[in-house]
């Protein structure tokens, strides 16, 4: 029963520490706000490019007829 009792301290020591971080940062942090600005392309409004189709098959070689 004592080695649970530490682990149950060691562990609400840890997360009471965790939340003070937490709190800590909370009140002593400001954060900076800056614009900004990201281009997201539409592809519904581009026009299709030949190189985005598939690509065309090459024709098979010719055999070499047999003796």
């Amino acid at each position: 029963m004592p080695t649970l009792v530490r682990l149950v301290t060691v562990l609400a020591l840890i997360a009471g520490t965790v939340l003070a971080v937490m709190a800590a940062l909370v009140t002593f942090v400001e954060p900076v706000r800056v614009p900004v600005s990201v281009e997201v392309p539409v592809p519904g409004l581009q026009a299709p490019t030949p190189a985005a189709s598939a690509p065309a098959e090459e024709p098979a070689p010719e055999a070499e007829p047999a003796p």
